[in-house]
């Protein structure tokens, strides 16, 4: 083969010359032997191998012949597959046991190897905070073992990116599938995602940090990355999550997750406070805001709310099945229904004279309905009584006729179900009847009934100031209703509310203003929300109640003391457990301006009738709205 003249060797040289400045080659030259060193001639070397020591301990370990260092243990093929299986077997976290053969709780499990969780690569190399951003969720993704799909922990995690604008849709996980020319599957990660995986993901991902063994896909006709519509909706939540991350956590973990209804799991009021707070200590740990101050110290501070909502979200579950309480029932079934959850729907908000609305009756609504229906010649059923064996034959014979067969088989004749048909045990009101303890059962032969009766009734969001454990009696009362109350503070604890809503600007879509209701009694100042109030006069406006500056007092079981804590917020009926001599004198002295009380609705005692709702002391809202569209699916799994 002929070669062409005008090719030349290129040669090499280890000088510099012009151009980009690269690394130099540092041989040769050859640096000098170090004094007292000496180099053995590879001729000369000889091959020592391994040999095996005794250590003090009594445990044999194999070193190298030459230095005496410990080998590295090389694994048998035997070794290699049972290691392999025990991968395979262990690919969720939460699943492993610890010495003393207790299950390992999934954060648990990753607090345990937290700290050596890294990004794929520095986020320095990064200016634009969203790329930051979306390294750190990948990241973060993909560097830990996951519980399963069933435990809800993804799903916490998708509604979060979702909402922060990294996904468009929630994911649907799924094995991975062996590509071409990637065999081996077993490894740590369980190999890379697929071809058709359109996930937004940090470039050059390091394998090293994979230990998510599933991969995520996009619903069918559905996508992960935004699309061109979706784009700037996704960039603005985004944005917005950077500009305040502490507000974005507690939006998430309060109005987002009521509005979506991941409040409803109990399960969810622990996982997304704890995901959250591993992910911004993961930022926090690897600098991911680091040259941008502003931003450092906002997330030190959405790292302190998701601590705090570790505590109180639980809390807010554990308080909806404390009250009411059963002194409250008691109370309800001693004085009767003050409210309704349908009367306070207020029909003006805002009257004439500034008082804070009135609240329509569901009653007027429910006898519209039944006059409507009475005019049409339909007869009404009670619920009570549908289920009774002679009304529902009497609505069959209405409905079939009475000479039409229904195909009904006959009861067995030792049904119990037969025999309290039979005995007219069948209506739903046996079905449907909660005993409730009267007074009685909590104070004994109490005077309470005789010398209080119920104030004013207020509907509003409250939070709480103060929990105090209950006191003994430490004076002679003068009046029976003095003795009762000192009864009532040295039986149960007492919990004191301060208003939510203080001023308009208070106000949420979930928070109003106060609401006093028609079956409330007791002077009620009609601004609540005045600044300017007179107090030298006791006969002023001033000594009327006002629902938002004043505190309300309520008893609870001394059991049910740790469920509270400071901040959380109650929405709910209000009752003032008022003295009967004030509550008479603030009705005939009505035409005579404000009657001077004995004791003020804020040092009185009130019961809680009904609750609606329970927030967090941290409660936000955005006005951002977010469509989830498709809920995840994993049922290929």
């Amino acid at each position: 083969m002929a070669i062409n003249p005008e090719f030349k060797k290129q040669s090499v040289s280890f000088h510099k010359t012009p151009g980009p400045k690269v690394l130099p080659p540092t041989f040769p030259p050859f640096p000098a032997v170090p004094h007292g060193a000496t180099i053995i001639p590879f001729k000369d070397f000889t091959p020592y191998g391994y040999k095996r020591l005794i250590t003090e301990t009594g445990e044999e370990i194999e070193v190298d012949a030459l230095g005496g260092f410990p080998t590295v243990k090389v694994l048998s093929d035997e070794e290699v597959v049972q290691r392999n299986k025990d991968r395979k077997r262990r690919r969720n976290a939460g699943q492993s046991a610890d010495a003393t053969g207790r299950i390992v709780p999934w954060w648990e499990e990753w607090e345990e190897g937290e700290n050596s969780r890294t990004t794929s690569e520095p986020t320095e190399l990064r200016k634009n905070l969203i790329d930051r951003v979306h390294q750190a969720a990948d990241d973060f993704r993909v560097g830990r073992t996951w519980p399963p799909i069933s435990s809800g922990v993804r799903t916490l995690w998708d509604h979060f990116r979702l909402y922060i604008g990294l996904l468009s849709s929630l994911p649907i996980y799924r094995k991975p599938r062996k590509s071409k020319g990637n065999t081996d599957m077993d490894c740590e990660g369980g190999g890379d995602a697929s071809d058709n995986d359109d996930t937004p993901k940090a470039k050059q991902m390091n394998l090293n940090i994979i230990q998510d063994p599933l991969e995520q896909i996009a619903h069918p006709g559905k996508q992960l990355e935004p699309n061109e519509g979706e784009a700037d909706i996704m960039a603005h939540l985004l944005e917005t999550f950077l500009e305040d991350m502490e507000k974005s956590i507690k939006v998430f973990m309060s109005s987002y997750m009521r509005d979506k209804g991941l409040i409803w799991s109990d399960r969810n009021l622990f996982i997304a406070p704890t995901v959250l707070h591993f992910f911004l200590r993961f930022m926090q740990r690897n600098g991911v805001f680091a040259g941008f101050k502003t931003r450092t110290d906002n997330l030190n501070r959405a790292v302190v709310v998701a601590e705090l909502a570790i505590n109180e979200l639980p809390s807010t579950a554990r308080v909806a099945r404390t009250l009411p309480g059963m002194f409250d029932a008691a109370c309800k079934e001693c004085w009767g229904y003050k409210g309704s959850l349908s009367m306070y729907i207020p029909t003006t908000l805002d009257s004439e004279d500034g008082c804070s609305g009135t609240d329509t009756p569901a009653s007027s609504a429910v006898g519209t309905f039944e006059e409507a229906l009475k005019a049409d010649h339909a007869e009404i059923v009670s619920s009570d009584v549908v289920l009774d064996s002679l009304m529902a034959k009497e609505v069959l014979d209405d409905t079939f006729g009475a000479d039409d067969g229904v195909n009904v088989s006959p009861p067995p004749v030792d049904d119990p179900w037969a025999a309290a048909i039979t005995a007219g045990q069948n209506t739903t009101a046996s079905w449907t009847d909660v005993k409730v303890d009267s007074l009685l059962t909590f104070l004994g032969p109490t005077q309470l009934p005789l010398t209080h009766t119920t104030g004013v009734v207020e509907f509003s969001t409250r939070k709480v100031k103060e929990i105090m454990l209950p006191e003994a009696i430490s004076s002679i009362p003068d009046t029976p209703s003095t003795a009762v109350e000192q009864d009532l503070g040295s039986r149960f604890a007492r919990v004191v509310l301060e208003p939510w809503v203080r001023t308009p600007t208070d106000e949420l879509l979930d928070i109003v203003k106060p609401i006093i209701t028609s079956s409330s009694r007791g002077a009620v100042i009609k601004d609540p929300f005045v600044d300017n109030i007179d107090l030298s006069d006791a006969h002023s406006p001033s000594d009327a109640y006002n629902p938002c500056r004043d505190d309300l007092t309520i008893l609870i079981d001394t059991a049910s003391v740790d469920c509270f804590h400071i901040g959380l917020g109650l929405c709910g009926t209000w009752v003032q457990i008022a003295r009967c001599k004030d509550v008479e004198s603030s009705i005939t002295a009505i035409d005579q301006g404000t009657p001077l009380v004995s004791k003020h609705p804020r040092e009185c005692f009130w019961y809680l009738e009904d609750v609606v709702s329970i927030f967090p002391s941290f409660y936000a809202e955005s006005e951002v709205e977010i469509d989830l569209g498709q809920t995840t699916d994993n049922d290929d799994l």
